[in-house]
């Protein structure tokens, strides 16, 4: 029987993948929704303070985890605590300096903040990371359902808190403060609740072997965040509060598209650190989850390219309009959003090759900022990142069918992906010509009607495809 990811769902997996999705998206779309209403309500400035706020976390919070939540989901955890145990010192000793250091530049060069407010960072950031480790191994450990509870009360107080703030007085002090608690919760509950029992299956590897691999990725994951926050960070210090927020909100990620990539990334690692030794499996596996991404990535990428202004003129009330011509190029990162490229090196041990990756996203992204940016401003900032990525998932896919001793063509289904890119676009083509002239709601209305109809109805197309080759 063929071996693929709709059979998986057939089984525990499609809860698992279900509810890691859950505890991933609920969280996302509550900030989604907060950066549109701050977004019209708070000042260019305040608005950019709120921002920095984020970009500072996740940058900070990823360099002191130093790839903890890659190694989690990646590695045997019978063998992942008998490593740590035996080499307690080093690691302790490591992480010791790693947050001490990483925090005190923190400190030092954080740009719009007080000291206050920058001790009050310090303690959230502290407390998220912690959590983020937490729940990681409470989702290794089989607790998807629970994890997904606990991020949707997360999401609605996390939410509420925020609006709270807004309609009582704007501090951005208070905002912090508030949020810091509501973690501390959560890493309570985390922590609280019973996990399942360790996962006992996946591939075993030498102590010393296994230290490098955990130094790769966690050099890749930082790496990864500086890349992804590279062009914000590098305008933050030449841009004021006020253009930097014109900026972030041309070049911020829709969240889905972020969430699909990680929780497919999550569910790659867990099965296929599970099934290394099964090559024509992991193929398979790898090749479904390109075919159901792109159903649901392709025609929100033409939704969001044809119908730009229109969005833009709704959610921020023509407010940041600047920020369209930044959008329109960051958006074509999109399209490369339909895997995750490397998860099959990070489940053979290939940290090396993951960490090269990302060496080699952050060059070509500050070599081409260097070039752009002079000629074409913010905008070449943006294009800068769209190249450098497109570069990463190429390199990451060569070498990924190179450990499997397969092809690039027999990874990436390539054919019925050009296809299905070209039809798609055609379709919003007429659409967008169709509706000329229509009032802006009535548009973002049919239009999203229809884009529903397209995710859904390939999704449905897709899934009867595979049963009924199942039962032939």
């Amino acid at each position: 029987m063929a071996y693929t990811l709709i059979q998986n769902y057939k089984t525990a997996s499609i809860q698992k993948y279900f509810w890691l999705f859950v505890s991933k998206i609920l969280p996302l779309i509550a900030l989604f929704i907060i950066m549109i209403i701050y977004s019209r309500k708070l000042s260019y400035k305040d608005y950019g303070e709120f921002q920095s706020v984020w970009m500072y976390a996740n940058i900070v919070n990823v360099i002191i985890s130093f790839g903890i939540s890659a190694v989690i989901f990646s590695t045997n955890l019978n063998f992942l605590f008998s490593f740590i145990k035996n080499n307690k010192k080093i690691l302790v000793r490591f992480y010791s300096a790693l947050w001490i250091l990483v925090l005190c530049l923190f400190f030092a060069f954080a740009k719009n903040f007080n000291t206050s407010l920058k001790f009050l960072l310090i303690l959230f950031i502290v407390i998220q990371n912690i959590t983020t480790a937490s729940e990681t191994l409470f989702i290794k450990r089989g607790k998807e359902k629970a994890s997904g509870i606990i991020n949707l009360f997360y999401a609605l107080l996390f939410l509420g808190w925020h609006i709270y703030i807004l309609l009582t007085g704007y501090s951005l002090f208070a905002l912090v403060g508030g949020i810091t608690i509501l973690s501390f919760i959560k890493l309570c509950v985390v922590t609280v609740i019973p996990a399942g029992n360790n996962d006992v299956k996946g591939e075993k590897t030498g102590e010393n072997k296994f230290l490098f691999h955990w130094g790769y990725l966690g050099m890749s994951d930082v790496l990864a965040v500086i890349s992804k926050w590279l062009d914000k960070a590098f305008l933050l210090y030449f841009l004021t509060a006020s253009d930097f927020a014109v900026f972030f909100n041309g070049s911020f990620e829709i969240p889905l598209f972020g969430l699909l990539i990680s929780v497919t990334g999550n569910f790659l690692l867990i099965e296929i650190s599970r099934n290394t030794g099964l090559i024509p499996r992991i193929i398979k596996l790898y090749r479904e989850s390109f075919n159901i991404l792109s159903i649901v990535v392709f025609p929100l990428f033409f939704f969001l390219f044809f119908f730009r202004t229109e969005l833009f003129s709704l959610a921020f009330d023509d407010k940041y309009n600047a920020s369209l011509p930044i959008f329109v190029i960051s958006i074509f990162i999109i399209p490369m959003r339909i895997n995750n490229y490397s998860v099959i090196l990070q489940c053979f041990a290939q940290g090396k090759k993951v960490l090269l990756g990302s060496i080699l996203d952050i060059v070509v992204a500050m070599s081409f900022m260097l070039i752009l940016y002079p000629t074409m401003g913010t905008r070449g900032i943006a294009l800068s990142i769209v190249i450098s990525t497109f570069c990463q998932a190429v390199y990451y896919l060569w070498h990924s069918a190179h450990i499997l001793k397969s092809s690039f063509l027999q990874l990436v289904p390539l054919q019925n992906l050009i296809l299905k890119f070209i039809v798609i676009g055609l379709v919003y083509f007429g659409l967008c010509f169709v509706l000329t002239g229509v009032e802006i709601k009535i548009k973002l209305l049919v239009t999203t009607f229809v884009t529903a109809i397209i995710c859904l109805g390939g999704l449905y197309k897709y899934l009867r495809s595979f049963f009924l080759n199942e039962h032939n």
